[in-house]
């Protein structure tokens, strides 16, 4: 019984030592494994083999072959206010990653003073140069935790940088593709309205001539209308999307008016792309990687409130040296 009452106290001391360090341990950041297709379902006749290597979207606009669309977009990534906003939080989120990776080093600070004094008709110098030195050890890992935090916020800034950019060259092409379009309707449209005119004149004659019957002649006249009144709409969405085009790139609407006035193709992408497989082009793609980042950052948050419920410590020293002479000083006098 009495090896047992002196056993029981360092035993109950190991087991609280044993708990405390459990506790510590970062949270389980393992996810569950969501089922990803090995590989895309192809359409029949596609290019595209099995194992194939993905084709660079680093630039995808500049697939397209079209300078006009690569200037534009260029000019959105430069002057649009949301990219600036995001590069505003990116340089905030590594301002304060580097505070936090200084909190682990030690902070050493300088003083130095010099002072003259007189006295009954005699005068002497003094001089004083001081050292302070303050370090807390990351014994239980909450430093480090914070460290870890800010660097995920950091990451997920670059990648909201990302997402920003991407979505704002999405919308920089869609406009452009559309007024590509939108031009090619239009001019397919005046020239369809002039044929019609002109099919249109010439049942009139026929109706005159007695060739024909005024049907046909009220026909031709509708489809014309009809063709006509589709004009307006078109040359309204031509207006619009130029407006969009020059917001985007930080001019005033109406801006891109003379640069976008004359038709060009509709860019399209080239036959030969080939994508990664469906895994790797989710990791791609910044809004994932930013989710990642946040959830990193909340874990590594959890550990660090978890690691501040124990002691921190801090460990501190200073030099003083005093001199009547400045050279005295470098002698430790």
């Amino acid at each position: 019984m009495s090896f047992s009452r002196h056993l029981r106290l360092p035993l109950a001391a190991t087991l609280a030592l044993l708990t405390g360090c459990a506790s510590m341990a970062p949270p389980n950041a393992a996810l569950p494994a969501s089922p990803v297709p090995t590989d895309w379902s192809k359409a029949p006749g596609s290019p595209a083999a099995p194992g194939a290597e993905a084709t660079p979207l680093a630039q995808w606009w500049q697939r397209f072959g079209d300078p006009q669309l690569t200037d534009l977009v260029g000019q959105a990534l430069q002057a649009h206010t949301s990219v600036r906003s995001a590069q505003a939080a990116l340089q905030q989120a590594r301002a304060q990653a580097q505070v936090q990776q200084a909190g682990l080093l030690p902070s050493v600070n300088a003083s130095g003073s010099a002072q003259r004094s007189r006295s009954a008709g005699s005068t002497g110098n003094s001089f004083q140069l001081g050292f302070d030195a303050a370090w807390e050890p990351d014994v239980f890992g909450r430093l480090h935790a914070g460290a870890d935090a800010s660097e995920a916020d950091a990451r997920a800034a670059q990648a909201g940088l990302a997402q920003v950019q991407v979505s704002l060259a999405a919308e920089v092409a869609v406009h452009y593709i559309t007024l590509r379009g939108l031009q090619e309707r239009l001019s397919i449209a005046q020239r369809n309205l002039a044929s019609q005119r002109e099919t249109l004149q010439m049942t009139d004659w026929r109706v005159q001539a007695g060739l024909t019957t005024s049907l046909v002649s009220e026909q031709a006249r509708a489809a014309a209308e009809q063709t006509a009144a589709q004009i307006p709409q078109l040359q309204a969405n031509l207006a619009q999307s130029r407006h969009a085009l020059a917001v985007l790139t930080g001019r005033a609407p109406g801006a891109l008016d003379t640069l976008l006035a004359s038709p060009r193709p509709v860019p399209r992408a080239p036959d030969d792309l080939v994508l990664a497989i469906p895994a790797e082009t989710l990791r791609q793609r910044p809004d994932v990687r930013q989710a990642e980042e946040r959830i990193a950052a909340a874990l590594a948050r959890v550990a660090q409130a978890d690691a501040a419920r124990y002691p921190s410590f801090r460990i501190s020293g200073s030099l003083g040296l005093r001199a009547l002479t400045l050279g005295a000083l470098g002698d430790g006098a």
